[in-house]
């Protein structure tokens, strides 16, 4: 934590908390419209539960069905594990 921040009040620190959300927001938007812009293929996205790709022009077009893949209840631990040589693009 800053010196800024410990010095601040339970007030100004929930006024500043508030602002997350939009900020969120904001940023997840900002990053939709560049992936959009910079991709020629589209973006892929989930609609009412169909994997879709939306292209520059605004098109969309339905390339599945998204079903969940495990369902997990509220608590339950899930062990991640990597499984070698299946990476995404050969990215780690």
């Amino acid at each position: 934590m800053t010196a800024d921040a410990e010095n601040m009040s339970e007030p100004e620190l929930d006024a500043l908390e508030r602002l997350v959300p939009g900020q969120a927001r904001e940023a997840t938007q900002s990053a939709y419209a560049r992936a959009l812009s910079a991709s020629p293929q589209g973006v892929l996205c989930i609609e009412a539960g169909n994997l879709v790709r939306v292209a520059r022009d605004g098109s969309k077009t339905v390339l599945a069905e998204a079903k969940p893949r495990r369902r997990v209840r509220v608590g339950e631990l899930i062990i991640v594990q990597r499984v070698e040589g299946q990476t995404a693009n050969g990215r780690a």
